[in-house]
């Protein structure tokens, strides 16, 4: 019987149509964004829905035009043909309607009805190729999502081990340790020379003493520190485990190098790294193991490098999923950047400080102690927090330090903020909070004439030349009544030096106190090639540098305070420009005379 002709077919077959081409240019479009553009969180929301519909109904096409070959189709009825058919039908007696030829003999063939089309051998049901091939890209895509979202629980990273150095003093080393073996532990070390070779091959061992495994209390981390160590040295430090194997009573779990620093208050040249903001393979690449580009790039001038300041955004607790409140949540995030293969090379020759950001939280965190900042805070102090300089005032995250008669404080912007959402009151909100605000007034006026170079850390810029809202409320330029008193201050210190990072931009400023703040990143993180809103030299500033592109930013900074007048160089790499192997540009900041 033939199918009685619907007019509402055609609409609601180009209907569907164009629904399974959006939702495809849907897919494809937001899963390229979050793999290679911006993994934002909004947009992964949006692929998990436009790829679902766009697979259904790119099966449902394949199907469609499985079952109904090619040859079959070319003699489907068309609109047209229908009509014509009609037309047709009405002349031909009975309900076979065919129509009928005159052969050159003169007979006359009654050929195949129009509702009857010629069978079709199996051999003429082939799967459409553009389809097919669209069908795996798509799932491809999406699988890659998948695996970059969900990598943290895909791949826990249960039984990470972890051997690091952390902060180095001119006597001491913190040693940051991840081991989930059980059994005692043991550390041996020696020195050695600016090479790494021993000083003698029969040169024995000095032994740290034993201590007891870590627990799953703390995610199976612990920090030790060794003491009694000498100024200016470079040391080889061991790790054993001991648990008897078949072969020894003890056995060798990883090895670490640092030179120690100069006495205090002694002239000297440090070199190190700054930056801020990395995700673990970001950019998207298929791999087993994920890696940080930036810490790779990093690797090339790791055997000069003395330290790196990590200035925040070491993980990104909501980007582009935030799993959720818990202390594991958080462990995981940090497990998946230490298991990188280039995490564990860097960081097993430089030792690594940090500072916290809001994405170690949730992002644009203002909310000081409510949850879930207890449990972030856990999981960052297990992972980052203790192998960093111990802090003056206890359980607090801001600290100082000094390497020979260079000084550093780093600033917890993060903790103490007032809500600048209720009420934007500028005379009342506050950054650091009054109790970091005075402390670190305090050490103002402890370095200003016993230190040749200072330098402060900040998370997020001092500078006001990122403007749109985000960076209006969250940087310092939502706190202008107590940064402005903050600069009063520090432009009566001679040499004194910003760093920040946050914005996936670099800006080099010279402050209107005179300051000049160097503000990279990210070292590893998704940055916006076409966009962006920095405004140069607003408010008395002068903007030395400015640099948008590269999804790896860091910089270098040489300091020599042999000379009576320092001498401080910054070096920004971008693995946009040489590889990363030469500086994209370099700045000789003007020391001045400080004593």
């Amino acid at each position: 019987m033939r199918r009685k002709n619907n007019p509402s077919f055609f609409p609601k077959f180009y209907i569907i149509m164009n629904i399974g081409r959006l939702a495809s240019a849907l897919h494809i479009i937001c899963a390229s964004f979050v793999l290679w553009i911006v993994p934002a969180q909004y947009v992964f929301f949006i692929d998990l829905v436009a790829f679902p519909v766009s697979l259904f109904l790119t099966l449902r096409d394949i199907i469609k035009k499985y079952q109904c070959p090619s040859s079959l189709r070319e003699n489907a009825p068309t609109r047209d043909s229908v009509a014509e058919s009609a037309q047709t039908t009405a002349r031909v007696d009975g309900s076979r309607a065919g129509v009928r030829q005159r052969t050159k003999e003169g007979n006359i063939q009654e050929t195949v009805p129009l509702d009857k089309p010629e069978p079709v051998g199996k051999s003429a049901k082939r799967l459409p190729a553009g389809k097919t091939m669209l069908l795996f890209v798509k799932v491809a895509l999406f699988a890659m999502v998948i695996d970059f979202v969900y990598r943290p629980l895909l791949a826990p990273a249960e039984d990470l081990f972890v051997f690091r150095p952390g902060y180095v003093s001119h006597d001491s080393a913190k040693l940051h340790i991840r081991y989930t073996d059980g059994g005692n532990l043991e550390m041996r070390y020696r020195k050695i020379n600016a090479n790494g070779f021993e000083f003698a091959d029969n040169m024995p061992w000095e032994s740290a003493g034993e201590f007891g495994p870590p627990t799953n209390q703390t995610d199976y981390t612990t920090t030790t520190t060794l003491q009694n160590l000498q100024p200016a040295t470079r040391y080889l430090v061991e790790l054993h485990s001991r648990l008897p194997t078949l072969h020894a009573q003890t056995a060798l779990l990883g090895s670490v190098e640092f030179k120690t620093a100069p006495p205090p208050h002694m002239p000297t040249r440090l070199r190190f790294g700054t930056g801020s903001c990395i995700k673990p393979n970001f950019p998207y690449r298929p791999s087993k193991t994920p890696d940080i580009y930036g810490f790779s790039s990093m690797l090339d001038h790791s055997d000069s490098l003395d330290m790196i300041m990590f200035m925040g955004d070491f993980v990104y607790a909501d980007v582009p999923l935030y799993f959720g409140p818990t202390t594991e949540d958080y462990r995981r995030l940090y497990r998946q950047v230490y298991a990188a293969q280039s995490s564990r090379r860097l960081l097993r020759k430089v030792p690594m400080l940090h500072v916290y950001d809001d994405h170690e939280i949730k992002n644009n965190w203002h909310k000081q102690d409510q949850p879930p900042m207890g449990n972030a805070m856990t999981a960052y102090n297990e992972y980052n927090g203790l192998p960093n300089p111990p802090s003056d005032v206890p359980n607090t995250a801001y600290y100082n330090f000094t390497y020979g008669n260079i000084a550093f404080y780093a600033w917890d912007t993060r903790r103490y903020r007032t809500h600048w959402e209720t009420p934007n009151n500028h005379e009342a909100s506050t950054m650091l909070g009054l109790k970091q605000k005075q402390h670190f007034i305090q050490w103002l006026h402890d370095v200003n004439h016993t230190a040749a170079v200072k330098f402060v850390v900040s998370s997020v810029p001092v500078t006001t030349g990122w403007s749109n809202f985000d960076s209006s409320q969250d940087t310092w330029r939502g706190y202008p009544t107590e940064r402005a008193e903050i600069l009063n201050l520090t432009q009566h210190i001679p040499n004194l030096f910003f760093l920040s990072g946050d914005r996936h931009e670099m800006a080099a400023v010279e402050l209107p106190s005179g300051n000049i703040e160097f503000s990279t990143s990210p070292i590893s993180q998704f940055t916006f090639p076409l966009v962006g809103k920095f405004k140069k030299d607003l408010g008395g500033e002068r903007t030395l540098h400015y640099r948008r592109q590269g999804h790896v930013k860091y910089g270098i900074l040489d300091v020599d305070t042999e000379p009576a007048i320092p001498r401080i160089t910054y070096s920004l790499y971008t693995t946009d420009v040489h590889q990363g192997k030469r500086p994209a540009w370099v700045y000789e900041a003007r020391g001045a005379i400080w004593r």
